[in-house]
């Protein structure tokens, strides 16, 4: 059954009907002063399903004045629409905490509570994401979301009855909770396991035999090109402890992307996830591609290296990786754990070692002759064992969320249509 012969079961009506405010965004003028200025909410921002206010900048509201309209509300639904690879993506704001606009390439839109439950709303909307995808108009790299065509193309389904779309909203909330729940252990987990590469790889505070921090219990340190260490470590290149090569890309890429066919990973699978991991590619490469390009293992620690540099990734699928991605094998007297966490307590001293204006890039050799830190056999494989641990439940809570995953948006598709219905008692209320 197709969404419009489900919904043809149901109320229907133009987006545009249903709601008080569609518009897009502010141009900001930023500023990094909180007394005077707002949030600003952009594309980076909307990633799967979620607005992301780490991401956020700020506007200065004594530059530039804003309309009240345009100040967000709660279950205000948020579209990307300006861009190839984020156009069309669709959040929805569940609290606004505090003041706060979207910039001009991203959509607002405000439901009418009159008409249909907001948040219901919101998740209607998001199943029509793939629709809105591809409503895009104009030249590659200038690609637009026409407000007026989502008001006027973008028809929603929906029961008469508001009781039974809250109840439709609140079953999709209690998985979202549950998924949000399980991201937020996985980030304590992350921030865990760096705290102690901190402690015990910067501060030098790893337990001694007798179980005290090494350094301040008088562990005997020595001179070294980066500064003190523990006696018996070293200081090497990370090219001595690794082998690094770079991705590859067939040309050109465009005769290779399919809709299936080999995972394909881009630097923008990184930025749309919320882990340490990539389970999942937005692109397939057909199978012509494979030797042109460069295939990687479930296990592998890829690391970004343009675009935005510095992010290392560890592959929960076999796949093919563009050469945006450096690819980490072949470790000696570190682990990939340990390289994992090195890289990320790094990042921001890699970063600065890359190029470019718009686009930075990260040279491979730059990074092959980055300074590292050789601890002692017997640290690293008891910090290892404490890694593997955190990991192994970071990966088990990571299935859990993709499980969710699919059971919700399963259940999204089917409610949205109509296919499920909530049962109603005599009352018209939900049973």
């Amino acid at each position: 059954m197709s969404f419009n012969e489900a919904v043809s079961k149901w109320e229907t009506e133009k987006l545009s009907q249903l709601t008080d405010y569609i518009s897009r965004g502010i141009t900001p003028k930023y500023t990094e002063d909180k007394n005077r200025s707002i949030l600003v909410v952009n594309q980076r921002c909307i990633r799967e399903g979620k607005v992301l206010f780490e991401d956020a900048r700020r506007h200065d509201i004594e530059k530039k004045k804003i309309s009240e309209e345009k100040f967000l509300r709660d279950f205000d639904v948020l579209v990307n629409s300006t861009g190839v690879g984020t156009l069309g993506r669709v959040s929805q704001i569940k609290k606004v905490h505090e003041p706060t606009t979207v910039d001009s390439h991203v959509t607002i839109v405000r439901g009418n509570a009159d008409y249909i439950d907001k948040k219901y709303l919101g998740y209607a909307i998001k199943a029509q994401q793939s629709i809105i995808e591809n409503m895009a108009e104009g030249s590659t790299g200038q690609t637009e979301l026409s407000r007026k065509r989502l008001g006027d193309e973008i028809v929603i389904g929906f029961p008469k009855n508001k009781q039974e779309q809250k109840a439709i909203a609140h079953i999709l909330s209690i998985l979202d909770d549950k998924i949000e729940v399980n991201n937020e252990i996985n980030k304590t987990l992350e921030n865990m396991a760096q705290v102690i590469f901190k402690q015990w790889f910067v501060d030098f505070e790893f337990p001694n035999e007798d179980g005290e921090p090494y350094k301040s219990s008088g562990g005997e340190m020595v001179e070294s090109e980066l500064g003190m260490i523990p006696k018996g470590w070293e200081v090497k290149k990370v090219e001595q402890v690794t082998k690094i090569i770079r991705g590859a890309s067939p040309r050109p890429i465009q005769d290779f992307i399919r809709d299936e066919g080999i995972p394909w990973v881009k630097i923008s699978d990184a930025s749309s996830s919320n882990t340490r991991f990539i389970s999942s590619t937005k692109e397939f490469i057909k199978e012509e591609g494979r030797k042109k390009s460069r295939e990687v293992k479930v296990g592998t620690l890829i690391l970004s290296n343009s675009a935005t540099p510095g992010i290392p990734m560890i592959m929960k699928i076999d796949a093919c990786v563009h050469d945006g991605w450096l690819i980490f094998d072949e470790f000696r007297e570190v682990t990939k754990e340990y390289m994992f966490h090195f890289l990320t307590e790094n990042r921001i001293g890699i970063l600065s070692l890359s190029n470019g204006s718009v686009f930075r890039n990260l040279k491979t050799d730059i990074l092959k002759n980055y300074k590292i830190i050789i601890p002692s056999r017997d640290v690293v494989a008891r910090v290892d064992n404490i890694f593997k641990s955190i990991n192994n439940s970071i990966d088990n809570i990571e299935n859990q969320i993709t499980t969710l995953t699919k059971i919700r948006d399963g259940l999204l598709t089917k409610l949205m249509s109509g296919e499920i219905r909530v049962p109603l008692d005599e009352e018209g209320d939900v049973s």
